[in-house]
């Protein structure tokens, strides 16, 4: 049980974290990181992470903003990072579970080379279950409104639909699995093919009726 509790926490704690870990461990050296966390104290990342729940859409204009400035002042670093991104897509598409395993050795690495950051983010974690469960409803709610707001502010061109050069640029995370969500291979994803990825993947969560009698 605790391998396995270890494990879950692992990976949901690097789904919430590494949108922020890969910014700030790819920025500009010296220079923040995506949400300005790198370098700052636990209070300091703790206001930045409420800001960006109460209003994500800001939160990633002003992400982009600084990731944008960087490649103007070092473009060559720019370069870099994003044909390393691009392997890394490449790499995990034709090898999802590897990929897998490697993230989770960098979130355990991450922290053994920093417990209080991992202690914080265990405790962050378990924080937004207990919201959850005490109000699942509200919970769902609130991801629902910051999915349409990351959504809206990938949308460039306002189609109502997310495209290849779209989510490379203002979803990355979402175009490691684009071929997988764009179910009718038409080259956008929609709104609907969305919410059917999320089903799914939150079917594929639940725990199985033989597992739980174990």
């Amino acid at each position: 049980m605790k391998i396995t509790f270890k494990n879950n926490f692992l990976a949901v704690a690097f789904a919430v974290l590494m949108p922020v870990a890969a910014y700030a461990a790819d920025g500009a050296p010296g220079g923040p990181g995506a949400f300005g966390t790198k370098g700052a104290s636990p209070e300091e990342r703790k206001a930045r992470m409420e800001q960006c729940k109460a209003d994500p859409a800001k939160c990633e204009a002003d992400r982009r903003a600084r990731f944008e400035k960087m490649c103007a002042d070092n473009p060559e670093r720019c370069k870099e990072m994003k044909s390393r991104r691009e392997a890394r897509m490449v790499e995990c598409k034709a090898n999802p579970e590897q990929c897998h395993g490697d993230r989770m050795a960098r979130m355990e690495q991450m922290c053994k080379s920093n417990p209080e950051r991992c202690k914080e983010m265990k405790a962050n974690m378990e924080k937004r279950h207990a919201e959850c469960k005490a109000n699942p409803e509200k919970c769902h709610k609130e991801r629902q409104a910051r999915m349409e707001q990351r959504f809206k502010s990938a949308d460039a061109d306002g189609n109502g639909m997310i495209s290849r050069a779209e989510a490379e640029k203002g979803m990355p995370r979402l175009m490691r699995r684009f071929d997988q969500i764009d179910a009718n291979k038409d080259g956008q994803i929609s709104r609907d093919e969305m919410a059917a990825a999320r089903k799914a993947f939150h079917e594929r969560r639940k725990p199985r009726p033989e597992a739980s009698k174990i």
